[in-house]
């Protein structure tokens, strides 16, 4: 098949367009052919569409690592005329065109649930807010995802919440996959934290993330001294943890890390603990789990990472740093019982099989595909 990614930007490091180049990566290793419409530097396999600059809002876009795209009919037909499907991943300006188009042109084109109404709204601090939320979700359905056959959702926890709210179309539960590479593995601790306790989070800073909560929960610790926070990531609240890590004994680690460094942090960090309130999935905690690591899960009601855990032990109360703080505490005092668990959830993350997910991926273009040609057929 050629199969035609259609998404904003595809040159950043949040999790869907890590999923995107990934599932494009591994399709290509079953024999397809993979491009994307979508903004950056021209390639050959990129169909390229202007970035669209917002007065005001741009810049806080950025800042979440998040690009916009401006609508060009001409290169989003080019596109559609050279795959035999399209997928796309957000419900904005560029894949509501894209659709329309590939309608008018008799293209098969299927979506995913990337994007949750409470990413946004958090933004402005206002993800708690219900009916503002459920109003986004309506309009993502209203007008954008009903247009579709087929739907890829990354949790179960999202397909039966939009089932809930209306959403008729055929949910497809396919984990974004955790990646061979993530797989058991231990490095000795760089001698800045070689003497630590190292407590790991991997996420955009932002505010549904609450690295905030495990800044908090480290101070109430009993073993607040012994314990080295890194938060891996960029975003608007940076300068705020920063702030705040200051009044840690061990001020955090906060920043980018290359794959490399990642993967190293992976194998000598202690204990993942994942406190962001708002996910579909969490890819970062999927590898985090695969490389060994126990995580410590916030078990937020708006979250699908609960999932994850396999015991209380690995689960707290989202927005309580000093239940957080108790749980840490505990894996520092049960070093046997937090080896062991590592190497259940090692085996665990075997499970969601990147490989497994763009097989089922590609058994729903192919869905999608048949029935589209059942349709062209009656008319």
């Amino acid at each position: 098949m050629k199969i035609l990614f259609v998404i904003e930007t595809i040159d950043n490091q949040n999790g869907t367009s890590v999923s995107a180049r990934r599932f494009a990566s591994e399709l290509r290793s079953r024999g397809h052919e993979v491009k994307f419409l979508t903004t950056g530097i021209p390639d050959s396999n990129r169909f390229v569409v202007p970035e669209l600059h917002l007065p005001l809002v741009n810049g806080l876009v950025k800042r979440h690592g998040f690009q916009y795209s401006k609508v060009d009919k001409d290169v989003i037909r080019e596109a559609l005329e050279w795959c035999d499907i399209a997928h796309c991943f957000m419900p904005f300006g560029l894949e509501v065109a894209t659709k329309r188009m590939a309608d008018k042109m008799g293209k098969p084109c299927t979506a995913a649930f990337h994007v949750q109404p409470e990413n946004v709204t958090a933004t402005f601090h206002m993800q708690n807010i219900k009916w503002l939320n459920t109003l986004i979700y309506n309009c993502f359905n209203r007008y954008f995802f009903r247009l579709f056959r087929h739907i890829h959702c990354p949790s179960r926890f999202i397909t039966d919440y939009l089932v809930q709210l209306g959403y008729t179309s055929e949910m497809h539960v396919i984990s974004n996959g955790c990646p061979p590479q993530f797989e058991w593995h231990k490095c000795d601790k760089p001698s800045w934290c070689a003497d630590k306790f190292v407590v790991l989070m991997v996420g955009r800073l932002s505010p549904e993330k609450h690295q905030d909560i495990i800044l908090e929960a480290v101070r109430h610790s009993a073993y607040e001294s012994k314990i080295q926070v890194i938060l891996v990531g960029t975003g608007l609240s940076e300068k705020k943890f920063r702030r705040k890590g200051k009044k840690l004994s061990n001020p955090p680690r906060i920043g980018y890390m290359s794959d490399r460094q990642l993967m190293n942090a992976l194998g000598y960090a202690d204990l993942y603990v994942h406190a962001s309130e708002v996910e579909l999935e969490s890819l970062s905690c999927l590898e985090a789990m695969g490389s060994g690591l126990v995580p410590l899960i916030s078990s937020s009601s708006q979250s699908a990472t609960p999932q994850f855990a396999l015991d209380s032990r690995s689960l707290f109360t989202p927005g309580k740093p000093r239940i957080l703080a108790q749980k840490i505490d505990y894996w520092i005092e049960h070093p046997d019982a937090r080896k062991e668990m590592e190497r259940k959830y090692a085996e665990l993350a075997k499970q969601y099989s990147i490989t497994e997910s763009v097989a089922n991926f590609e058994k729903m273009l192919m869905e999608e595909i048949a029935d589209h040609e059942k349709t062209i057929q009656k008319k």
